[in-house]
């Protein structure tokens, strides 16, 4: 069983940003988006790893799945999960790094039995490198989170 990483600026973030699980280089690093190839720093017009311009945009970081077996970093591979308490999302601004951060987080509150109001979510293509979508059309959607501030 794999841990996942403590949230990042969770509390006072208005916005959180809701991935499934870290890939294997995040969790070596114990930092979120580790992997140079994945292009979320770029989407949001940050240099790599800037968790400082993530607190100036009222950015904060987490992931639906706590726990789990995976081999390898693909979403695919994800068995046994344990979900984090969904509860704290309350009255955020939810933006989902993927269908499949949506799909469990969807899970996880079915599981938790809790009836979640949160002031706006909405699906971002996947900041992966594993999705073939090109940078611009996932650019495109993913400045929604910096035009809504």
């Amino acid at each position: 069983m794999k841990c996942g990483l403590d949230s990042f600026n969770l509390k006072n973030a208005e916005i959180v940003i809701l991935g499934t699980f870290p890939g294997e280089l995040s969790l070596c690093a114990k930092a979120y988006y580790s992997d140079n190839r994945n292009q979320f720093w770029r989407l949001l017009g940050l240099e790599y790893h800037d968790f400082n311009g993530l607190k100036k945009l009222n950015i904060g970081l987490w992931d639906v799945i706590e726990s789990c077996e995976r081999n390898g970093s693909l979403d695919k591979n994800i068995k046994n999960e344990k979900y984090n308490d969904m509860s704290l999302l309350k009255d955020k601004r939810i933006f989902f790094n993927g269908k499949k951060a949506y799909k469990y987080f969807l899970r996880a509150i079915q599981e938790q039995h809790i009836d979640l109001i949160v002031s706006e979510k909405q699906i971002l293509p996947s900041s992966s490198p594993a999705l073939p979508v090109s940078f611009e059309i996932k650019s495109q959607q993913w400045n929604n989170i910096l035009k809504r501030k």
